[in-house]
């Protein structure tokens, strides 16, 4: 071999070496608030260089982590995205932040990351009201997105690199109380107890396992079609409200550092309500959604059973006259299946027919007869609804006249 060549060959086998010894292998982990037993599986990473240039991405696995391979020496920007679901945000991390925002309680750099919903870049009072009405109580989706990453920076100039962990979280979970493998919400408790249906009623419900809390978020849905919702009144204090489509939205922070105190005796929400002119008889369910719940002065959630009424016709669509026994004036209530004819008609206690209060077509619904008992005798009378259509009632109950 020629000197000059093999000296071009020293040279260029010089520069191979310097080129392979220039990159390196980059290994790291993505963590849910930094927690070790909550890797955040499925995020894609993005590895940036000073020029805005993305020169690789990797997914994380399901134990969080990812790697970089043959990655040049130089500095880089670490970033991360993903699209699996979110979750943890509460009532209680609205209270976090509260006292967070009053100088009480000291954030982590993961927790100011996710109590800044708005993406501005710092947690404030526009976050907190995020939370508290657009999020739980219209429903709104945060400014910044279902997730939030921190970005890491760091220069490479070693053979193999660690960069430091990053720490990801569900958008206002200030808590982390969200597992990034958990997708259902838990079941809740609920337990119902039978009512007979009117024309105006109120829904109790009742947290009973509680004593006291510091925040509280309620969603309940209701038949919007046959009910109109009134009045809205919370034990803790003057709720955030919204009622729309269907779902009566509750959100509850205590201003203060400390618990409020509830009384398990007492609901805890009270709902004034109606039935509309077209309600058909069927039964009123109002259902307290999964997402539910209160919070304690740390922000973790309190295990709670509910109870409240369910309104049901029971089977029957001819109610009792109200007031009985009664002087002057009652009024009788029926509901109705279908459309159909319909008699109702005042016997005495011997059966025999004492007057026909009414006899006409009449719509499927609720409906209420006036009556007055001026010229019959004191005593007791029964009163019976015969219907003539697709589904045919027939049902009579008791009055008593007094004098």
């Amino acid at each position: 071999m020629k000197k000059g060549t093999f000296t071009l060959l020293i040279v260029l086998l010089s520069a191979l070496t310097i080129s392979l010894q220039a990159q390196t292998e980059i290994n790291g982990l993505v963590l849910y608030h930094m927690k070790p037993n909550k890797p955040i599986p499925s995020v894609i990473m993005s590895l940036t260089d000073t020029a805005g240039v993305v020169i690789a991405t990797d997914t994380t696995g399901l134990n969080g982590t990812y790697t970089f391979t043959n990655v040049p020496y130089g500095t880089y920007t670490l970033t991360g995205e993903t699209s699996i679901s979110a979750g943890g945000v509460t009532m209680g991390d609205a209270f976090l932040m509260f006292l967070h925002l009053c100088n009480l309680y000291t954030f982590t750099p993961v927790q100011e990351m996710a109590a800044d919903v708005d993406g501005d870049g710092t947690a404030t009072w526009t976050d907190y009201w995020t939370v508290v009405i657009g999020w739980f109580v219209q429903g709104y989706p945060f400014p910044v997105g279902p997730w939030t990453f921190e970005e890491v920076s760091f220069t490479l100039t070693g053979t193999k690199t660690n960069v430091p962990t990053m720490g990801g979280s569900s958008a206002g979970d200030v808590n982390g109380t969200f597992v990034p493998s958990t997708r259902d919400l838990p079941a809740i408790n609920v337990t119902y107890t039978t009512r007979q249906t009117s024309d105006n009623f109120e829904i109790e419900i009742y947290a009973l396992d509680i004593t006291e809390a510091s925040a509280m978020g309620m969603v309940i849905t209701y038949p919007d079609a046959m009910v109109n919702i009134g009045e809205v009144s919370c034990q803790l204090g003057d709720p955030n409200l919204a009622v729309e489509n269907g779902q009566i939205r509750v959100s509850w922070v205590n201003q203060q550092n400390s618990c409020a105190v509830v009384n398990p005796g007492e609901p805890i929400l009270r709902i004034k309500a109606s039935a509309k002119s077209n309600y058909d008889g069927s039964d009123v369910k109002f259902v307290i959604d999964p997402r539910s719940h209160f919070s304690d002065y740390k922000g973790e959630l309190i295990e709670t059973r509910y109870s409240l009424p369910l309104f049901t016709n029971g089977g029957s669509y001819l109610s009792q006259n109200f007031p009985n026994p009664f002087c002057g004036s009652t009024t009788i209530s029926y509901t109705l299946p279908s459309e159909s004819r319909v008699n109702i008609s005042l016997y005495n206690q011997y059966g025999q027919l004492v007057k026909v209060l009414t006899d006409g077509k009449e719509n499927a619904g609720l409906h209420h007869l006036p009556f007055n008992s001026q010229g019959l005798d004191a005593g007791v009378y029964f009163y019976t609804l015969n219907t003539f259509g697709t589904d045919p009632v027939t049902e009579t109950k008791r009055m008593i006249i007094t004098r």
